[in-house]
Order: structure tokens, then C-alpha cells, then sequence
């Protein structure tokens, strides 16, 4: 399970230097105490929140923090062009290194519409919102420099362009906020990420609402674990717990004041909103909101650990419960009793989640319509006659992600090579899928839409996780291929599954070395990749931009040189040991022990991996067969594609 901090900046003072100051040092506690990740949200022109620009605020706290993701919850996406909210929060995920969380919604308060000059699209904000979020995606997604054109009802916009890119491609993981059930529903049938609370309503009713989005998602084929759900929970704890509901009494009683205020309400209400006058309504006939009733009702919990951790348990079983934010400084609360609470709930509620497994809602599970298989993608599963995407949690609370194409023919797992994602195989998958083949491809962990704090990052890890994947799935005897470091991982992974696969396939592969010794003279030496790594520490983007060039024997333009660059800027800090472990590793025996065939598909002037390597290869296994692409480097498959292709087609067609 993760957990996170949230910070909306009620200022109830108005000593807005002491507020700032406070929250980064919270922030910068929390870091310390193991929290995941903070999450900050954007609002305008009132004691409600006092941080317009989220993004400022990331950026000085990217510059305090090393580990903790940067959540924004939410930039309001009808209160600003969606170029410029692209470009800031592209600077955002740039300067934390890749760290951005990007939650996003249309705005509820119409003060805030006012205050941005915007009142007369409040009734429109549903649609302004689609279309902005898709100008965003857009731009963040096309390759660098590439022109983007949109024509909406509300935006119109031609060649355009979005300055810097993300470092997390294709886009930072994007969460919509659904406090609406309206919002739910868009947020369940898209298939993005939600951030959802129990601030307007009871927890029963939010339990019921992600239960349902999340039997949706099985019911449009999706798997139900594949997105996150992240629940936004104000939360007080005390020694006790009748110091903590002392402690939180005037800061809630403060809070629910500011925001009933502040949500629509009366004869006027903007279309699409009527639920907030509803809530208002219902309050005042209930005679206001006490912090009794909101601790009833589960809007809040205000009490001591071990009473938080029996309702966690119980969220976990029957929402899923896989990713809690824990909103501890709300209506002001004293600073000192916002720390005391998150020390609390490090040292005796983190600990009892860590390691929980990921789970499907109780009712989904006993529901006779989900199929009780330890996996999803059953033949009887609607996800059988689609394509998915979706993650794995392989490590702790960490997930890899992956793509799957369904296809009739012999499945292929595509293995990329260090710091590059799934996108390298871009133009091989295409030509697999149309000859019939089921295709699998993966991000290894750190890489692409991966997590990136990963502990372990050995080859054994990697090919651990393919070899989960596989299983996952259910392929059947599929081909590994494996390209450069992938090479490797898929070796591994081969001979982790036996005679689960069917065949080994090593595309520029370092395999069973990557570096030379007295009884394997190919390759070049530890102290080289020590030294790749040293310019990478020293000179990331520059050190990247030279083994990008380095991958083709020949140029093969700007714009693959650029997509290649960009993959390996998408990779975290800690992919840089798998190299390491790259260096070292040497798997003779494991090639040798394989019973299945081998097809080596090696460029003779490769610059990483020697095609003498290769070429050694049928002295360990006399089933393994070298396929020679003259004019290439250590991309066959982008150099001479079509040769590539009919090489490996004609190998799965055996």
C-alpha cells in the first residue's frame, strides 16, 4: 500500500509565510518518516486554500525532497490555457527527475470561477475540462518538436508546441478527482486513474461509488487492479483519542464551515453541480456538521492508530484499498500536532500495510459474474477478446508496466534494452500483430511508466518480473526476445520458465556476457560501464545523447535519434545499476542448460555488444543459430527492419 500527505493550505490567519513554511518542513518530515509521496491542491481567492499555482510549490518542494513523488490534486483545468498548464507541469516532472503525479478536475467553487474570470464556463466546465486534459495529454505524448493541432468546441489550436518535454513518457501518470459520481463515471469509462474522498459525502457512499467504477472497469474488460484509486482522508491521530478529537475540534469545525460555504448552493446552481446544493441542503436540515457526525459518518477519522488501522483493514477488503493520502493539516491545525500525527501513523499504521497484496473489492470477488481465477485474462474473461494495458505490482507496492495484443498466433514477449521502454518495439510490433501473433511488451522496472524506486534492479529481478508476466497472462509457451541488456533478462527469464517457453530469441543480446574475460574474449570490460555510468552521475542528458548515437551504425536521423534520447531520459536514477549488474553477470550455463531453440539476430558492427559474441554462441548450444544483419549496429530492428522482420516472422512461423 502507499501512502501520501495532501495539502490544500487552509490559511485561516492569513500568515501565509508561516503556512508555506510549515508545510515544507512537514513535507520534508514525512519524506523522512517513509511516506510515498504529497499531493497539493489548487484554489483560488479565498481562506479555502492558499496555493494558486501548485506548481510552484512542487517545484521548491522537488528541490527539498529526493524520493517522494509530487502529486497535484488538482490543477483546475478550466481556469487556465492548456498549453501553459502542460508547459509548467512538463518543468515540474523535469526538475523533480521524473517524480510527477499530474491529478486533474473542472473546479467546483464559483468564487473561483469569478476570481479566474471564467463564471460564464462553470455551467460548461465538464466539456472545457475534456478538452484541455486531451490538449495536455497530446502535447506531452508527441515526440519533441513534433507540431500539435486541436479544434474543439472550446479550443482551437494549430501547430503548437509544449516546451520541455515530460521526463515520464509517454505522459506523467494522470488521476482525475471524483468527488461527483458524474465525475466517477467519466474518470471509470476512460480508464484514468481517480483520486476520490470522502470530504462530501460518508464513506459508505464513497465505498459504494469506487465499487461500482471499479466493477465497470471489469465490466468494460479492463482489470480492476490495473488502475490506482487513491482515497484522500482527512486524518488526526493522538496518543489517544479523545486528545485527538480535542486536538482537530475548531481546525475541522473551521474546514467543513469554509467549504460548505464555498461549493454551489441556492436557486442558481451551475448544471452539472446540483449535488454540492444537496449536501448544503442536507447539512442544514441536520443542524450543521459536528465533528461527532463527520466521525460517524467516516468523513474524517479523529482518533489513536490502533482504531485507524481496524478500518484500514476493512477498506482494503471491501474497496481494494491499495493507496491512502493522508490530509493531516486541514482548517490550520497547529503544526506541532500535524507532526505528532504523522509520526504516529509511520510508526504504528505504515508498518501493518506495507506489504499487503493488492486485492479486488470483497463484493467483486463473490460477484458471480467476475470469474474466481488467480489471473484475469482467462479464455472466458471479457479482457480475452481485447487489447489491455495495465501494471503489475512485482516489488512490495511497486509496479511494472505492460501492454498486451491479442492475437491467435504464437505469443512473444518483447524485452527492451537499458534505460529504453516498450516503445523501442514500435516498429516491430505492428508486423508481429498482423501476422497473427499475441504480443506482450513491457517497461522494465525504472524505465518508461514503471515505477521508479525500485530496491532491487538485478537482471534476476527483471527476469523475475517477466516471468510474473507470463503468468499473469496465462501465455502459452511464448518466444522471450530480448534486445541488449534485454538480451540478458531474457535469458534469465527463459530459464526461470523452462519448458513454459518456447523459444529464445536475442536481438543485439548481451548475452551470456556483456563483458569480456580470460575465457570469454568478447566484449569490453567493467571499468568501461563504470565509466559510462560516471558520465551519466556527471552529465545525464549529455552522456544519454552519445550512447543514443551510438546505438546506429549509420545516422538514422534527427527524429530516431531524438525518440531514443528521449526513452533513456525516461528512465529513474536507479535503472543505472542494472547496468552495473550487467557488467558481471554471465549466464554460459544458463544458455548452454536451454532446451528450446535460440535464433541470435546481431548486427555485425555493433558497438555495444560484438558480433564475435554472438557468433560463440552454438559453441554452448548447439541449437542456437546467428542471423547476420551486415549493415547494422546494435538495432537490426530499426536498421534493416524489413530483413529483421522476415527473420524473426519466419522463426515464429516454424
Amino acid at each position: 500500500m502507499k501512502f501520501g500527505i495532501f495539502y490544500v493550505l487552509e490559511c485561516p490567519d492569513r500568515d501565509f509565510s508561516r503556512a508555506y513554511r510549515e508545510m515544507l518542513e512537514q513535507i520534508a518530515y514525512a519524506e523522512q518518516l517513509g511516506f510515498d509521496e504529497v499531493w497539493l491542491a489548487e484554489h483560488h481567492g479565498s481562506d479555502y486554500g492558499s496555493m494558486p499555482s501548485p506548481q510552484v510549490a512542487a517545484a521548491a518542494i522537488a528541490a527539498r525532497t529526493e524520493r517522494m513523488r509530487i502529486g497535484i490534486a488538482v490543477s483546475n483545468l478550466t481556469f487556465d490555457w492548456p498549453v501553459r498548464i502542460a508547459e509548467d507541469y512538463a518543468m515540474v516532472d523535469v526538475i523533480s527527475g521524473g517524480r510527477l503525479d499530474f491529478g486533474v478536475g473542472r473546479g467546483y467553487q464559483p468564487d473561483e470561477f469569478h476570481n479566474m474570470g471564467v463564471a460564464d464556463l462553470q455551467g460548461e466546465s465538464r466539456e472545457v475540462f475534456v478538452e484541455a486534459l486531451e490538449i495536455v495529454r497530446g502535447l506531452w505524448s508527441k515526440r519533441p518538436g513534433e507540431p500539435f493541432s486541436y479544434h474543439g468546441k472550446h479550443f482551437d489550436l494549430d501547430n503548437v508546441d509544449c516546451r520541455p518535454t515530460p521526463v515520464q513518457r509517454p505522459t506523467p501518470p494522470i488521476y482525475i478527482a471524483s468527488i461527483s459520481p458524474e465525475t466517477l463515471d467519466l474518470a471509470a469509462d476512460q480508464g484514468y486513474n481517480m483520486l476520490v474522498t470522502p470530504t462530501l459525502m460518508t464513506m459508505p457512499e464513497l465505498n459504494a461509488f469506487v465499487v461500482d467504477a471499479k466493477r465497470r472497469l471489469r465490466d468494460l474488460g479492463r482489470d480492476v487492479l490495473s488502475l490506482d484509486f487513491p482515497m484522500n482522508w482527512q486524518i488526526h491521530l493522538a496518543d489517544t483519542e479523545d486528545a485527538a478529537v480535542e486536538n482537530a475540534r475548531d481546525a475541522l469545525t473551521w474546514y467543513f464551515d469554509a467549504a460548505l460555504a464555498a461549493v454551489p448552493q441556492g436557486p442558481d446552481v451551475p448544471p452539472t453541480y446540483e449535488r454540492y446544493a444537496e449536501l448544503v441542503t442536507a447539512a442544514d436540515e441536520a443542524g450543521g456538521m459536528t465533528v461527532e457526525g463527520l466521525r460517524d459518518g467516516g468523513v474524517v477519522y479523529v482518533g489513536d492508530p490502533d482504531g485507524l488501522t481496524r478500518q484500514l483493514e476493512a477498506l482494503h477488503d471491501e474497496t481494494g484499498l491499495q493507496h491512502l493520502i493522508c490530509w493531516m493539516r486541514f482548517g490550520g491545525l497547529a503544526h506541532e500536532k500535524v507532526m505528532r500525527s504523522l509520526e504516529l501513523f509511520a510508526e504504528h499504521v505504515m508498518p501493518r500495510f506495507r506489504d499487503r497484496p493488492a486485492v479486488v473489492p470483497r463484493a467483486l470477488r463473490h460477484d458471480p459474474a467476475t470469474p474466481l481465477l488467480p489471473h484475469p485474462f482467462h479464455p472466458t474473461s471479457p479482457l480475452a477478446q481485447e487489447d489491455t494495458m495495465g501494471y503489475l505490482p512485482v516489488e512490495n507496492d511497486r509496479r511494472i508496466y505492460f501492454e498486451h495484443h491479442r492475437g491467435e498466433g504464437r505469443p512473444i514477449v518483447l524485452i527492451h534494452g537499458w534505460g529504453a521502454t516498450a516503445r523501442a518495439w514500435d516498429t516491430t510490433l505492428p508486423a508481429l500483430r498482423a501476422d497473427g501473433n499475441e504480443v506482450v511488451t513491457l517497461d522494465l522496472r525504472c524505465c518508461g511508466r514503471s515505477d521508479k524506486d525500485f530496491d532491487d534492479v538485478s537482471i534476476a529481478a527483471l527476469a523475475a518480473d517477466v516471468v510474473a508476466l507470463v503468468e499473469h497472462l496465462d501465455l502459452d509457451r511464448p518466444v522471450i526476445n530480448g534486445w541488449s541488456l534485454g538480451g540478458a533478462v531474457a535469458t534469465a527469464a527463459a530459464a526461470q520458465l523452462g519448458e513454459r517457453a518456447s523459444a529464445l530469441v536475442l536481438t543485439g543480446g548481451a548475452s551470456p556476457r556483456y563483458t569480456a574475460t580470460d575465457d570469454w574474449p568478447h566484449g569490453g570490460t567493467v571499468a568501461d560501464v563504470e565509466g559510462v555510468l560516471a558520465g551519466v552521475a556527471a552529465n545525464r542528458a549529455e552522456t544519454f545523447r552519445g550512447v543514443a548515437a551510438a546505438v546506429c551504425a549509420q545516422d538514422p536521423g534527427e527524429a530516431v535519434l531524438e525518440s531514443i534520447w528521449d526513452m533513456f531520459m525516461s528512465m529513474g536514477p536507479r535503472g543505472d545499476d542494472s547496468l552495473r549488474d550487467l557488467a558481471t553477470i554471465d549466464l554460459r550455463k544458463e544458455i548452454a542448460a536451454l532446451e528450446v531453440p535460440i535464433l541470435l539476430l546481431h548486427g555485425r558492427l555493433d558497438a555495444f555488444v560484438p558480433f564475435s559474441g554472438a557468433e560463440a554462441v552454438p559453441t554452448l548450444n548447439d541449437r542456437a543459430e546467428v542471423v547476420e544483419f551486415p549493415s547494422s549496429g546494435h538495432a537490426p530492428f530499426l536498421e534493416e527492419r524489413d530483413r529483421y522482420l522476415a527473420a524473426l516472422t519466419g522463426f515464429l512461423n516454424r
